[in-house]
């Protein structure tokens, strides 16, 4: 009897995948991710960590007073030297009044003392004036006695009277030098009352707030009748003239930028549309520590509980300015081709 012997389909097991081919296919994974990331800054810089800066003027009053009137209404664009506030100038205009006043009395306290000076400048004129004609009679007794044509009491009485003549020129002498004294001291009186006063006209002039810069007067909370301080400042300007945006870069792309690179730049103030501008400056050095009163910058770098790389500050200047309104503050884009 004979048995055929009929073939057995089964499936082979796929052979297993060498551990040399798994570790090529993770380093390719790694490099293609790798490449992801970094080639394109190479050929491109991008960055949506930007924002709109321009300069903030903080118009602080140099003398304090009550406000009297605020000239100007919150986001109102002023010029160069436009009136802001004004503080009440009564008190300022009292005290040059009463300044002037001193002025005055100084003033006339010196012309007394010059006076003086002119009556003994004329007193010694005449008491030197005396002393040689003193001095002559004497002379001419002296011959006389010489040749006993006269008796010697009359030369003592003309020593006598060349010693009186003599004495009288020396008191004027010294009456002279301490009303020298006083017409100095009184004149210096006269100087510092002068720059008293100056003070109090240049404080009275302070009591008018005015632009020192073209911009437009943001968020004021000014109202008559408050108290303004020395050095506190009272109302906020933006500069309309110092327009930049300030970007944050990569540590690897920023160390690529120069100035003058062309840039372009995205407002979300104004989407969909690109505005020319160029590379400024790149920023050298950043803040690690976030704390006051540091004068490197501080850059987060966390955002949304994610740790981003450390990045460096590059502003860049629009090439032409806009013709379109800007908000110091707003979000920017940035890209460049390096």
């Amino acid at each position: 009897m004979t048995s055929s012997a009929e073939p057995e389909d089964r499936d082979d097991p796929p052979p297993k995948a060498r551990p040399s081919r798994r570790r090529w296919i993770i380093a390719g994974a790694v490099t293609a991710l790798a490449l992801l990331y970094f080639a394109p800054g190479s050929f491109v810089a991008y960055t949506d960590d930007a924002y709109v800066r321009s300069d903030f003027v903080e118009v602080a009053p140099q003398v304090a007073g009550v406000i009297e009137r605020v000239e100007v209404a919150n986001d109102q664009k002023v010029a160069v030297g436009a009136p802001l506030a004004a503080i009440d100038p009564h008190p300022f205009d009292l005290a040059v009044a009463l300044i002037q006043r001193r002025v005055d009395e100084a003033v006339a306290a010196a012309k007394v003392k010059q006076d003086e000076a002119r009556v003994l400048n004329a007193d010694l004129d005449a008491a030197r004036a005396a002393v040689t004609l003193a001095q002559r009679d004497y002379d001419r007794y002296a011959a006389l006695v010489n040749d006993q044509a006269i008796a010697q009491a009359s030369m003592d009485r003309s020593a006598n009277e060349r010693q009186k003549a003599l004495d009288t020129a020396a008191g004027v002498e010294a009456k002279l030098r301490v009303n020298a004294g006083a017409v100095a001291a009184a004149l210096a009186q006269v100087d510092v009352a002068k720059a008293e006063l100056a003070l109090a006209q240049y404080n009275l002039s302070r009591t008018r707030l005015v632009a020192p810069v073209p911009g437009f007067v943001t968020n004021l909370a000014l109202r008559p009748g408050a108290y303004a301080s020395v050095g506190v400042p009272v109302i906020g300007l933006v500069d309309d003239t110092q327009w930049r945006v300030v970007a944050n870069f990569k540590e690897y792309v920023a160390s690529r930028l120069k100035p003058g690179m062309r840039a372009w730049i995205w407002l979300d103030s104004h989407p969909w549309k690109l505005f020319p501008a160029r590379v400024s400056s790149v920023g050298r050095g950043i803040s690690r520590e976030q704390e006051a009163g540091r004068l490197l910058p501080y850059v987060a770098p966390t955002t949304d509980w994610i740790r981003l790389a450390r990045r460096m500050q590059v502003t860049l200047t629009f090439d032409p300015l806009p013709d379109a309104p800007l908000f110091m503050g707003a979000d920017a884009r940035v890209v460049l081709f390096p």
